[in-house]
């Protein structure tokens, strides 16, 4: 719980000071645990909404590495369809929430920043 609360206060800090701090490693080795085991099914391994559970949805997961996308949300927007799930934006319910991340806000910037890198 102490690494918890520090990371949250090194993440605060930084961002208050205009700089954010990368995440842990820790943070993301499990981001990228969660991408395999919660979003690559949907929305395929590099992010295209080619998964393997994408052809039995009724709307089609988002093409996450699409420039255009990218360009057009901001990190929390990211940030909070993985924590509160698609219909807190407006979006499909398909997206499902992940509540348990509320309280690993390093693991969520993680998965923000591997959203990100998914474009280039």
């Amino acid at each position: 719980m102490r690494q918890t609360l520090t990371a949250v206060v090194v993440a605060s800090l930084a961002t208050a000071c205009g700089k954010p701090a990368e995440p842990s490693p820790a943070a993301r080795e499990e981001a990228a645990a969660l991408w395999s085991d919660r979003c690559v099914n949907c929305h395929g391994p590099r992010g295209l909404g080619d998964g393997e559970g994408a052809k039995f949805l009724p709307v089609a997961p988002r093409a996450l590495s699409d420039l255009a996308w990218q360009g057009s949300v901001t990190d929390e927007h990211i940030a909070t369809v993985i924590v509160e799930g698609g219909p807190a934006v407006g979006l499909s319910p398909i997206m499902a929430a992940n509540p348990d991340l509320r309280a690993k806000p390093e693991v969520v910037d993680a998965l923000v920043r591997y959203v990100r890198a998914l474009s280039g």
